[in-house]
């Protein structure tokens, strides 16, 4: 089956990797996703295991039409009710960069259209829309080569790992904490600090990827294709079962410290939840308090990004007094800092050894490493 893979921008090469690992192939790497090849195993497993995947759709109907009976058609072709029961919620998600199907509304009427009548014709009745309570969720993108219809196997984006109580909105995104991680070069022989931790998505992601524990280990949500009538439920535990005997009890230093307590709060009962302590640690104090555990080890961070944020009004100046706390506290560390504020990023005094550019959904972040 075809799958497109949705990530953040940036991130697209960690994806195609990690897909080649996953056992995908053909493989091409796009903006914001990765194209590729996979049977239902592996499909599967890239739910279940990737850290760098937001969506997986997979693509059922692709065609040229010409006209809106041609659209009709081709989406009325396939076999819809092996995936949907007509007792079933159903929503299009519907995206257009068509000049001829300029109204993305009527595409995904059209093509709801052709999926009701042909369950109705198989099954004697339809499933119902229902935007915000569906079970299965549906793609429909155009330009103005062809039309894509996909089934959505993820249903909600797997950033949502479900190891959190809450998900406070300042909160790092999981997949974009994963790719930092990644990207920075950390190796779990490395002591971690995230001394701006907030309720210590970076260091959860770290000891997730040191100890092999698959990335939606914890997901509470079902995943989009478990509400399919076509699932495979023995060879999907199958898949569970074989990447939880991968976990390891491996050795770790990471910590996080912050002020804030309720981020902290959240951290800590994550970590315990996953038995991921005493490894991983978080710590109440502020950046001028926290120093180093150890003589060498890397520092992750994503400081406030606003001035809303940040404890004073000029997030420059805050910027620049982050960068004496971790030029002084922490010699000797590989110091790297996202920010998605060039400006902020600018007032640092020293210059970036490495620049990374990597977006959080449609926000451009830095991500610079810095000789401290």
């Amino acid at each position: 089956m075809k799958l497109i893979v949705k990530t953040h921008h940036g991130v697209e090469d960690l994806l195609a990797n990690e897909l080649q690992e996953l056992g995908a192939s053909n493989i091409a790497a796009e903006r914001r996703a990765v194209a590729c090849e996979a049977d239902l195993e592996t499909m599967y497993k890239i739910c279940y295991r990737s850290r760098f995947a937001l969506r997986v759709l997979i693509e059922v109907v692709k065609c040229t039409p010409n006209t809106d009976k041609d659209l009709y058609n081709a989406v009325h072709d396939f076999p819809w009710n092996e995936y949907i029961a007509p007792s079933q919620l159903i929503f299009i998600d519907h995206i257009t960069f068509s000049q001829k199907w300029n109204n993305s509304k009527f595409l995904a009427m059209k093509t709801n259209d052709a999926i009701g009548d042909q369950i109705s014709e198989k099954c004697g009745s339809r499933p119902s829309v229902d935007e915000k309570n569906f079970d299965i969720l549906l793609n429909v993108h155009a330009t103005d080569e062809e039309v894509t219809v996909s089934l959505d196997a993820s249903r909600t984006t797997l950033n949502r790992r479900g190891y959190r109580t809450s998900q406070p909105a300042t909160a790092t995104n999981e997949v974009l904490a994963a790719a930092l991680v990644k990207l920075s070069g950390w190796t779990d022989d490395q002591p971690l600090y995230d001394p701006m931790c907030g309720c210590g998505t970076i260091c959860i992601e770290a000891a997730m990827m040191a100890r092999n524990i698959p990335a939606n280990k914890y997901r509470k949500e079902p995943f989009g294709f478990e509400k399919w009538q076509n699932l495979d439920a023995e060879l999907w535990q199958k898949v569970k079962n074989e990447a939880d005997a991968l976990i390891t009890n491996q050795r770790l230093t990471i910590i996080g410290s912050d002020v804030n307590s309720e981020g902290l709060d959240i951290f800590k009962q994550a970590a315990l939840m996953m038995n991921l302590t005493p490894d991983v640690r978080s710590i109440k104090q502020s950046l001028k308090e926290a120093t180093r555990q150890t003589a060498e080890g890397m520092v992750i961070t994503c400081p406030p990004t606003t001035d809303e944020e940040a404890p004073r009004k000029d997030l420059v100046a805050y910027y620049k007094e982050i960068t004496y706390y971790l030029a002084n506290n922490f010699p000797d560390h590989d110091v790297w800092v996202y920010s998605p504020s060039l400006k902020a990023l600018r007032s640092i005094p020293y210059t970036a050894e490495e620049r990374l550019k990597v977006f959080s959904g449609n926000t451009e972040g830095n991500f610079n490493k810095y000789p401290f």
